[in-house]
């Protein structure tokens, strides 16, 4: 995907892995759009990089869409929506003492958060004409594609992203809009909290954000051919596209791509 010259809209993007990706975007040549529930910490992060910032709560559908629109609007289009806005809840591996509340706010965060992004990004990319090509990625996590029993609610939410992003890609293939979802490791950002001296303490490195916006710039890179790929991120290498085995059967008669028209 050609960068420069484009548009970038970065949920999450005041800290962490969305403020290291949105440093990285801006250095490409992309105007970059800023969005975080920390409207005073998007609009410090957007200014070190001359981009524009906007309050946002991800979990507030009108919130996502307005902002989308309003991105847009200022930018002249939307060309990357990199939706990365996540939380984590106490780490507790007791599914008997889950806090139900805590529960919901992890879903809404880090699911629906991801589904809205992708609905308001796909809508708004449809009101540019001539557009070329387009992309949408997200952040789930290798929490997303094995079992993380510290956080099972967290890792619910992650493999719910990984299979929202490979489900809608083929269909927004045909629109040039290519989707990728991004699955980093350890990463110091404000979902880690204070627990970096823990991990460390028993041999688990920790990446820094940086390292996750080479894997953003991995899947941007890539052929269109390779949409719906989840391009993961480990310490110590470079991004990688996990390869899912196939499930054969008479059932996959029924999962073809959705055709808008």
């Amino acid at each position: 995907m050609k960068l420069a010259g484009r548009v970038a809209l970065v949920t999450g993007g005041a800290s962490g892995i969305g403020r290291a990706t949105a440093v990285r975007l801006a250095a490409e040549g992309m105007s970059v759009c800023v969005l975080d529930i920390d409207g005073d910490a998007a609009a410090e992060a957007a200014d070190s990089i001359g981009g524009i910032a906007m309050p946002c709560d991800v979990t507030d559908p009108d919130q996502v869409e307005t902002a989308f629109g309003a991105c847009a609007a200022e930018l002249g289009g939307l060309d990357l929506a990199f939706l990365n806005a996540g939380i984590t809840i106490d780490w507790s591996g007791d599914i008997g003492s889950l806090d139900l509340a805590q529960y919901r706010r992890s879903l809404a965060v880090n699911v629906d958060g991801v589904v809205f992004g992708a609905r308001a990004a796909v809508r708004t990319m449809r009101t540019v004409d001539g557009a070329l090509d387009r992309a949408i990625l997200a952040t789930s996590s290798l929490a997303g594609l094995m079992p993380w029993h510290p956080d099972p609610v967290y890792s619910l939410g992650k493999h719910a992203v990984v299979g929202f992003m490979r489900s809608i890609a083929p269909n927004l293939s045909a629109e040039g809009i290519a989707v990728h979802t991004i699955c980093p490791g350890i990463t110091e950002t404000g979902v880690l909290g204070d627990r970096r001296p823990l991990v460390e303490r028993i041999g688990v490195p920790v990446m820094e954000p940086e390292a996750i916006a080479d894997a953003v710039l991995a899947a941007l890179a890539a052929p269109m051919s390779s949409t719906g790929t989840c391009w993961v991120a480990q310490h110590g290498k470079p991004p990688w596209p996990m390869a899912f085995p196939q499930v054969d059967g008479p059932d996959s008669r029924l999962n073809v791509p959705v055709n808008r028209h």
